[in-house]
C-alpha cells in the first residue's frame, strides 16, 4: 500500500511540473528601447526565500551586466584537430571588464521595474540615473513562439548581432549568464576573426595520412552590446540570447 501511494504521488508531482508555466517579465524576453544616452539592463535571481536578498542579488547581476554592455574584452580561440579518423575541438574563451566601470554604474544608476515570479526575482535597471521613469510594460508573460533569430540572425545594415546557446542546465540562472556571454562571443567572431590552417601529410609503411589543424582567434574590445532578446526552448530546454552592436556605436 505504501509503494502504490509512492507511485501515485511521484506520477502527480511529474504531471504538474510537467504542466508547470515558466512566468517571465515582457523586458526580460525583449529589452525595451530607452531614451537617448540611457542604457537598460536586467538582473536575476535564483528562488529565494528572503526576499531582500533576492533583489540584492539580482541588482548586482543588473550592474554586471550593465558594465559588460559599456565595454567588453572577449579573447577567443579554437583549434580544430582532424586526421580522417577522428575530430578534436578545443575551444578558450575568456571575458573581461574594467571594474572602474562597474563602480560607476553602481553610483549611478536608477532601478526602472521589477518583478518576481516562480522562477525567481527580475529587476530592469537605467544607466546614467534618470529622474522620471519611463512606462513599461511590467506584465509577466510565457515564452512565447520560437523567435526567427534563433535560426537565421537579422539581416541589418546598422547593427551586428551574434546569438548564443546553451543546453541542459541545472540552474537557469546560470545558463542564462552562460548563454548572454556567449552571443557576445558569437557577435565578436562575426565582427572579425583570424583564420589559420595548417595541411599535413605523413608516410609511414605505405600508408598516408593526411592531418589539418585550424585556429580561429580573435581579441576584441566591444562597447555597447546589448543583449536585446532571450527565449527559452522549453521542449528541449535550450536557451537562446540574442546580443546586438550599433555599427558605428555612438560615445559615451
Amino acid at each position: 500500500m505504501k509503494t502504490r501511494f509512492f507511485v501515485i504521488v511521484l506520477v502527480s508531482l511529474f504531471i504538474c511540473g510537467a504542466n508547470s508555466q515558466t512566468f517571465i517579465p515582457e523586458w526580460f524576453e525583449e529589452l525595451p528601447d530607452s531614451p537617448a544616452g540611457v542604457f537598460y539592463s536586467v538582473g536575476y535571481s535564483g528562488k529565494y526565500q528572503n526576499q531582500c536578498l533576492a533583489r540584492e542579488v539580482a541588482i548586482s547581476r543588473a550592474l554586471s551586466n550593465m558594465a559588460k554592455q559599456h565595454q567588453v574584452r572577449l579573447i577567443f580561440e579554437i583549434e580544430e584537430y582532424a586526421d580522417g579518423r577522428f575530430r578534436l575541438l578545443n575551444p578558450s574563451f575568456d571575458l573581461s571588464y574594467d571594474e572602474s566601470v562597474l563602480l560607476n554604474v553602481a553610483a549611478n544608476y536608477t532601478p526602472i521595474d521589477s518583478s518576481i515570479t516562480n522562477e525567481g526575482y527580475y529587476i530592469l535597471i537605467a544607466c546614467p540615473s534618470i529622474e522620471r521613469r519611463p512606462h513599461i510594460p511590467s506584465n509577466n508573460k510565457t515564452w512565447g513562439e520560437q523567435p526567427k533569430w534563433t535560426k537565421i540572425l537579422p539581416n541589418s545594415r546598422r547593427y551586428s548581432y551574434g546569438v548564443g546557446i546553451t543546453s541542459n542546465y541545472s540552474f537557469w540562472v546560470r545558463a542564462w549568464k552562460d548563454t548572454d556571454e556567449y552571443a557576445r562571443f558569437d557577435l565578436g567572431k562575426n565582427i572579425e576573426i583570424e583564420a589559420e590552417s595548417i595541411h599535413a601529410v605523413k608516410r609511414e609503411n605505405k600508408f598516408i595520412t593526411e592531418s589539418k589543424i585550424i585556429r580561429q582567434s580573435y581579441d576584441l574590445t566591444l562597447k555597447q552590446t546589448l543583449i536585446v532578446s532571450r527565449w527559452y526552448d522549453r521542449e528541449n530546454d535550450m536557451y537562446y540570447s540574442l546580443c546586438r552592436q550599433a555599427r558605428n556605436p555612438a560615445p559615451h
